[in-house]
């Protein structure tokens, strides 16, 4: 592996962590939000990262990952999270149904805080890695001269 793989592989790192703190800050601005959503209740929302090596599948790299290294991190898409909506009683909500429930979306506040802590750190992990990554690539021409 080189120094553009290296940076390669930290660039997409980045790419896939921007985008899922992205997707966190919209699911904690929406985690009281009723209404507004034409689909009705928000639904939190999840990344789905991806190992990519050229010429291998996802499973194939988590069998035998020594055959070929890991070139890139791709995000793949998003997923509605499975769990329910939260189903609270409220009759004089505005949204309330018929029986005076109301849906509220199925977002914790303190899980999006953890993972916004969790994505900030890899974002800054792999920064660390690119700007290692750098330094290490210029002593080596030094080297060389």
């Amino acid at each position: 592996m080189g120094f553009s793989d290296a940076m390669r592989i930290s660039a997409s790192g980045l790419e896939a962590e921007r985008v899922r703190l992205n997707v966190l800050a919209g699911n904690l601005a929406n985690a009281d939000a009723t209404r507004g959503n034409p689909n009705g209740t928000y639904e939190r929302r999840d990344v789905i990262f991806a190992a990519v090596a050229p010429g291998r599948s996802f499973s194939d790299i988590l069998n035998s990952p020594q055959e070929s290294p890991v070139k890139e991190v791709r995000v793949l898409g998003m997923v509605r999270d499975p769990r329910p909506l939260v189903r609270v009683y409220d009759p004089n909500n505005p949204d309330a149904d018929r029986d005076g429930y109301v849906m509220h979306p199925n977002v914790s506040k303190l899980e999006e805080m953890t993972n916004l802590i969790d994505a900030s750190r890899a974002y800054e992990a792999n920064l660390t890695a690119m700007d290692t990554t750098k330094r290490m690539a210029s002593k080596d021409l030094t080297i060389h001269v």
